[in-house]
């Protein structure tokens, strides 16, 4: 996705292309592949709210991730 001055929009960082023998299982082409292993699939609308608008920072399996993120590096 590109805009006018040709920087790319910013997409989330978990989001995963599905491969194409597994299209039948992930209807929208892309999953989430959350740190801690779980896999989430976004509806359509989320898709084009969140995941590919730069608007990632709103989603709650975003945040959520982030939060695990730090308390796990935290311990560390």
């Amino acid at each position: 996705m590109e805009r006018g001055n040709g920087a790319e929009t910013p997409r989330c960082p978990y989001l995963r292309p599905v491969r194409a023998d597994r299209l039948e299982a992930f209807p929208v082409g892309v999953y989430c592949q959350l740190p801690d292993g779980r896999v989430r699939i976004p509806s359509r609308d989320e898709l084009a709210r969140f995941c590919t608008t730069g608007h990632h920072y709103d989603c709650v399996g975003f945040r959520r991730a982030r939060y695990l993120e730090t308390v796990v590096s935290g311990l560390a």
